[in-house]
């Protein structure tokens, strides 16, 4: 990782200080995509520039950090805010989770000099956005190059390196029931602790983009930020007009009975606003409610929540490995009793933090166990501690036809044949997008001389016609 970095902020010094490259001419107010970097034509991203927009200043800019590189999906979720408040959005097709962090840098040096030599940016406020792994390549560019001005990390790992290094606001988000949102509360926690700028949002959601209202909250809150930085001119309206829409959010959540929420909306006005205007009276209002009966309730099931978690996830990384090490895997049925699927499954169907909590730990083990655990048991061979895994993911949940698929493929290749048609024909019922793969994959031969393999390639080859 060092080795990669250096070689980052060694590229990005080079590529500010290349020949001069002509300035793009793209429409305004329009997505578009597919521009190549002129640093690295292999490299690309989806363009947005505001309504309003004239190269005879020089405007935002905010990097976008999909970790499937889904530039235009991503772009789209700051495309009204970015009008309202005159950003340009450049959304990378490159960067990617999960994996090494060469194509990560590959597209940060493609783009840095883009920023740079192609667009009128402002230099002093180019800011970051990143989903997932796309956070931590936000927290990298920060870090590396020490002129991002903020930061929007939305599922994202507690990456604690990185975020200290990087110097930049923070402003976190994640849905309450994303298998990252630990980590995300973590990132808030250590920013606070540090005593550096900080936000966090959570929204209604498993892992995801957050909502286009959240990425909205984002940049106007690192709109705050410029100006109590002094990196863009005071505007008197603006906070006056955010700061009455916090304070009617915090109303409405003390109204409905939520006095814990509304608290803390209150303490996240007080910060932001500090320097900004007098919040005497929000200070006032958490105060009262911190010492309300709800609150204290509250504040009691989320720490129970908490600590519930916390030993979950603990007993989930304790009996993945297992499972990851193990010479012969125990029965899929064995396991699912390990994990306490069937308990947390019951836990998640209630109501509160606690059943926030407990969704969170099936997602994470969901995660685990669809995704990451077989993916590297299949690069090893050893199929059956896949097959088990899929196995173990469709007791959690069983509408994803690629994991049926996948589950159909590795119990081919361990000649489970009755297994595997039972799992192409679910995956194929749940709508497997690519039902051709029946006619190519490898993985399937062990099937081939089947009849009702050929029975059931030959209706997907009616459907394809």
């Amino acid at each position: 990782m060092r080795r990669g970095l250096l070689y980052f902020v060694l590229l990005c010094a080079a590529g500010s200080a290349a020949a001069e490259v002509p300035p793009l001419r793209v429409p305004v107010g329009e997505m578009v995509e597919g521009i190549a970097c002129a640093a690295d034509p292999s490299q690309s991203y989806t363009l947005y520039l505001p309504s309003g927009f004239t190269s005879e200043r020089r405007w935002p800019v905010l990097l976008v950090f999909d970790p499937r590189g889904r530039s235009i999906l991503a772009a789209e979720l700051y495309r009204e805010a970015a009008d309202d408040y005159g950003w340009i959005i450049v959304s990378s097709n490159d960067t990617r989770s999960d994996g090494p962090m060469e194509p990560n840098i590959k597209a940060l040096n493609a783009l840095w000099p883009e920023v740079h030599t192609r667009l009128p940016a402002d230099h002093r406020r180019i800011y970051a956005a990143g989903f997932s792994g796309g956070a931590a390549v936000a927290y990298v560019l920060a870090t590396s190059t020490g002129e991002v001005a903020g930061i929007i990390a939305c599922g994202g790992r507690f990456l604690e390196d990185p975020i200290a290094g990087s110097g930049a606001p923070i402003f976190s988000t994640a849905g309450d029931t994303d298998f990252n949102y630990r980590e995300m509360i973590q990132t808030d926690e250590f920013m606070a602790h540090k005593g550096r700028s900080h936000r966090l949002v959570i929204f209604e959601g498993a892992h995801s983009w957050m909502p286009p209202a959240v990425a909205r909250e984002g940049v106007e809150w690192l709109e705050l930020m410029a100006m109590k930085r002094r990196l863009r001119e005071p505007d008197p309206t603006l906070v006056e007009s955010l700061y009455a829409d916090g304070v009617t959010a915090a109303e409405r959540l003390a109204a409905g009975g939520q006095e814990f929420e509304a608290a803390q909306r209150y303490r996240e006005i007080e910060e932001t606003y500090a320097g900004l205007r007098d919040t005497t009276v929000v200070r006032a209002q958490a105060e009262s409610l911190e010492a309300s009966p709800g609150y204290r309730r509250k504040q009691k099931e989320m720490k129970q929540a908490r600590s519930f978690e916390s030993r979950c996830q603990g007993e989930r990384d304790r009996d993945m490995s297992a499972l990851r090490f193990s010479e012969n895997p125990p029965p899929a049925a064995q396991l699912a009793r390990d994990f306490d699927i069937a308990e947390l499954q019951r836990r998640a169907q209630a109501s509160g933090p606690m059943a926030s909590a407990a969704q969170r730990c099936l997602n994470g083990l969901y995660s685990g166990l669809s995704f990451y655990l077989p993916r590297d048991a299949v690069q090893e061979k050893r199929y059956s501690h896949a097959a088990t895994s899929y196995e173990l993911a469709l007791m959690i949940r069983d509408d994803n036809p690629v994991i049926w698929y996948n589950l159909a493929c590795v119990s081919a290749l361990l000649t489970r044949e009755e297994l595997a048609m039972e799992a192409l024909r679910q995956a194929l019922d749940l709508g497997l997008s690519q039902p051709d793969l029946l006619a190519t994959d490898s993985d399937l031969d062990t099937l081939r001389d089947r009849e009702d393999f050929k029975e059931l390639l030959a209706s997907q080859s009616n459907i394809w016609r």
